[in-house]
């Protein structure tokens, strides 16, 4: 039994994401080879990957043999020791968190559930009230170190790929990126954080320079959502829709042009 598991028995929790496994399941391999194929149309051999909230690595891992340099920034230290034991020298480990400037900040810490530790107390909040995680406990506090996707640019050059997963955060991350990218993923929460996810999406659009386009996966799939990518005005329709609030958490993917 993985980790995931082990917390859904725990906490009652069915719609938490893939958390740590020492053992590969079939399922977990098949996971992983799928991850490959679709990370494949975007990056290739000698692409920069940047990895902001990069937990245990499960984005990392179906990309460490394929010659990408991959740039993994994680801010708690138990998954920094981790992802050293792991991968050694295959990639860089940064051990921070990633906002709208270089300072120090709070993390809320949920020593049972580290993948929803949090710099965003109004997303703990918010999932709390909602009852989405109200068995989840954030039980203590850190102060991190914070870096911007500006100054990892500046030092490891413009990432073919941005893989944003910071448990509410997103928006704060967003802020220290001021210049277009090519493609970047974010994770969102809905209905709690809907408005929050407008607000990401709205200053991308602002940001960018060119036509920016959009779409979507719901939770862990590999499969986008959209059989075309949309521009702006539709993806603000769409993420207002019952369908839409209804996928409870997954990643919108935007791509600059």
């Amino acid at each position: 039994m993985n980790i995931k598991n082990l917390i859904k028995n725990a906490f009652g929790i069915t719609n938490i994401k893939f958390i740590k496994s020492w053992y590969r399941s079939s399922n977990e391999k098949m996971l992983i080879d799928q991850r490959r194929k679709f990370y494949a149309q975007f990056l290739k051999s000698d692409s920069i990957f940047f990895d902001i909230g990069a937990n245990y690595g499960n984005r990392i891992e179906p990309l460490i043999n394929d010659n990408i340099k991959i740039i993994a920034i994680e801010p708690q230290i138990e998954c920094v020791r981790y992802l050293r034991k792991k991968y050694g020298k295959k990639i860089t480990i940064l051990q921070n968190g990633v906002g709208k400037e270089i300072e120090t900040k709070l993390m809320y810490i949920s020593t049972n559930a580290n993948i929803l530790s949090s710099f965003s107390r109004e997303w703990i909040d918010s999932t709390k009230n909602s009852g989405r995680f109200k068995k989840i406990d954030w039980d203590k506090t850190r102060t991190i170190d914070m870096i911007t996707l500006d100054s990892l640019i500046a030092t490891y050059g413009n990432p073919d790929f941005i893989k944003i997963d910071v448990e509410g955060f997103e928006l704060e991350v967003l802020k220290g990126l001021t210049q277009n990218v090519n493609v970047l993923s974010l994770e969102y929460t809905v209905p709690e954080r809907k408005e929050a996810l407008i607000d990401c999406l709205s200053y991308l659009n602002n940001l960018s320079n060119s036509n920016i386009l959009f779409n979507y996966c719901i939770t862990e799939n590999t499969e986008f959502s959209l059989p075309q990518w949309v521009d702006f005005n539709e993806i603000i329709m769409l993420v207002s829709t019952d369908a839409f609030l209804n996928t409870q958490f997954g990643d919108v993917y935007v791509k600059f042009n």
